[in-house]
């Protein structure tokens, strides 16, 4: 089925098309790295504050590291 649609307009038409995918791509990805950095500095704040509470000797991120490989 042939479109009605001249050439010219049709160009515009892909052109848009490609350029609003893209962008929704950009802020989808934008998005996505705003909240991978905002839990790693929750989680560096959580692992600061236990470390503070049980003291270095507690080796709370070898015993995080080791229980995070295993899951």
């Amino acid at each position: 089925m042939e479109s009605n649609l001249s050439l010219p307009d049709y160009d515009k038409f892909l052109r848009d098309l490609k350029e609003r995918i893209r962008n929704a791509q950009i802020r989808a990805s934008l998005a996505v790295n705003r909240e991978l950095v905002l839990l790693y500095w929750q989680i560096g704040g959580e692992i600061l504050t236990r470390q503070q509470q049980q003291g270095w000797g507690a080796k709370v991120i070898n015993k995080l590291a080791k229980d995070l490989q295993k899951a």
